[in-house]
């Protein structure tokens, strides 16, 4: 026998031993192990779990067992280990690099680890397996919520360990500042229990605030403080340079996407204007002409601000001529969110189901759609054509998995100023980005997400957090999808985007390398693996390893991921 064959067999051998170990302190073990076993349809429905939100990358765990309680995942990890099994673990499966699940490894899942428990003080005890979508409209419920993102389907655990940048930010601060406690499995499969008290924040919980997940330990119960939901909360959109496929007519005026930035810029810097909870701008980016000189004062990209704001609708109006003034907008290109998500009986039910998860993607239905509408040809798949012949709305696809890829760097304290404006714009603007792209269903843009406000005005250093961009003005992130979920699973290799993906690769790739003054740094929760794992944890890099070395009782790394810390 080769050496290849025994491998197989000594492999096949612990994975045996490992399954047979499970199916004896697992309360179900028939529903809660996932294996590949069997035949071509149980392929089909195994593929179904291993899925991740980036259809991108494919990974084929060993084994897959969803854990239910904190004992389930201690044993999982300490049998993995006992038959040296490397492991993983997911939440909501989002993150951007596939870190959380790998091919042979052992995924602990711990989506069904989703209670929610909020006392008298506003302290909330939240299982690792909540997404957004429902965790906030439990918190809701409660009048209370906590700095959350805008994506429905993202999971608290590593939205929180990797800082928890949303809607809330200016306001609240990220979400890693407003945890207080955790319980954790250690990696010698040791429970442990970490709070802050008035002695201050111990090492493991202050790396759990902002220092990535996965390295430190397997998280199996956040505690996070709790605000109180503002009585009036008003989420919106206002566009500028609309696409034409969108809006029947183009205004008479557009606007240089350096005016809107500058204007964008001024509002999130300035201290009058709390009432903006969160923002960020979406800079779509286009192609470059060939023929036509790049001039920084005349380049035009159709550019989206989203924000919550906590006030009226007419105060919020009336916020918008004020600050946009130079750039003033059509009132047919201010949308409203009917939904104000307050503190109203009838809107906590649904809060989860408005929590704009445009402001991070783009939409292939709505394009879909409107060009429908418009008699322009287009692809339709059968469930398209017929929603659309009955007058039905095609779907929401915000949240829908697909493939993507992300880079991500960020704007410096004093912005990106006149030689960062630049480059910046010369960068979305590109001979990589093709024509026709948003029409097959293939997106590429920057989202510009506001860090600075009233909270880190305040508090410069944060709630003494690990997330270590506190100063930094926003994030700039890059991104690239394309075939959403359904649509690619219909079309599959015949989808026309499939001829055009490589460049829009090629664009991430060249915006991670570009020379873009005045920004510094990349995001954790952004994750490019090409990006080296100092740059995501910059100063607290070194205080990272010592806290993963000494108090992780983990020698050999068995929590190891490509950007954990090691």
């Amino acid at each position: 026998m080769n050496t290849k064959n025994l491998n197989l067999k000594f492999e096949y051998k612990r994975i045996k031993k490992f399954l047979k170990e499970m199916k004896g302190t697992l309360s179900n073990p028939e529903d809660q192990i996932k294996t590949t076993t069997g035949d071509w349809s149980d392929q089909i429905k195994y593929q179904e779990f291993c899925n991740i939100f980036n259809r991108r990358l494919q990974k084929k765990p060993w084994a897959i067992v969803y854990c239910r309680t904190e004992d389930d995942v201690q044993n999982t990890y300490k049998a993995a280990i006992k038959h040296n099994l490397p492991i993983r673990i997911r939440a909501g499966g989002h993150d951007h690099e596939g870190e959380c699940s790998g091919t042979n490894t052992i995924l602990i899942d711990v989506s069904q680890m989703d209670w929610v428990k909020v006392d008298d003080d506003g302290l909330a005890r939240i299982g690792p397996g909540n997404i957004f979508k429902n965790l906030t409209t439990k918190l809701a419920k409660e009048n209370v919520m906590l700095p959350h993102g805008t994506c429905a389907t993202v999971g608290i655990s590593g939205f929180t360990m990797g800082g928890g940048w949303g809607p809330w930010t200016r306001k609240e601060g990220m979400c890693c500042e407003r945890l207080v406690g955790a319980n954790m499995i250690l990696g010698d499969g040791s429970k442990i229990s970490v709070d802050a008290d008035e002695d201050g924040i111990p090492s493991l919980l202050w790396a759990l605030r902002g220092g990535g997940g996965m390295s430190y330990g397997l998280v199996t119960e956040l505690r996070i403080q709790t605000f109180k939901l503002p009585k009036v909360l008003v989420r919106f959109e206002i566009e500028w340079n609309p696409y034409p496929e969108i809006w029947r007519d183009l205004p008479e005026k557009e606007y240089p996407t350096i005016q809107v930035l500058k204007a964008w810029e001024r509002v999130i810097t300035s201290t009058q204007t709390n009432q903006l909870i969160g923002t960020n701008l979406k800079v779509n980016g286009q192609p470059a002409q060939e023929s036509k000189a790049f001039d920084v004062n005349n380049v035009y990209h159709n550019c989206v601000m989203y924000g919550y704001w906590e006030g009226t609708e007419p105060e919020l109006r009336r916020f918008i001529k004020k600050w946009f003034k130079d750039v003033p907008i059509p009132p047919c290109q201010i949308k409203i969110n009917h939904h104000h998500g307050g503190t109203d009986p009838s809107e906590k039910e649904e809060f989860g189901q408005y929590l704009m998860s445009n402001w991070a993607r783009e939409s292939n239905n709505l394009i879909i759609e409107a060009l429908h509408k418009k008699n322009k040809a287009v692809d339709l798949t059968e469930v398209q054509e017929n929603l659309l012949s009955t007058g039905k709305p095609l779907p929401p696809d915000y949240d829908d998995p697909a493939p993507h890829k992300i880079t991500c760097r960020l704007a410096d304290q004093q912005g990106l100023r006149d030689e960062g404006y630049e480059a910046f714009l010369k960068s979305m603007t590109s001979p990589l980005i093709l024509k026709g792209n948003r029409k097959l269903g293939l997106f590429t843009y920057v989202t510009l997400g506001a860090i600075v406000g009233r909270y880190y005005q305040k508090n410069p250093m944060g709630a003494d957090s690990s997330f270590p961009y506190k100063d930094k003005q926003y994030t700039i992130q890059y991104q690239t999808w394309w075939n959403l979920e359904t649509y690619q699973q219909l079309i599959g290799q015949n989808s026309k985007v499939n001829t055009r993906t490589n460049r829009a690769l090629d664009w991430i790739e060249e915006a991670r390398d570009y020379e873009i003054p005045n920004t510094s740094g990349s995001f954790i929760s952004f994750k490019d693996s090409s990006i080296p794992t100092e740059t995501y944890f910059a100063q607290n890099y070194e205080k990272l390893k010592y806290i993963k070395e000494n108090f992780s009782k983990d020698p050999l790394n068995h929590f190891r991921i490509r950007k954990s810390i090691i």
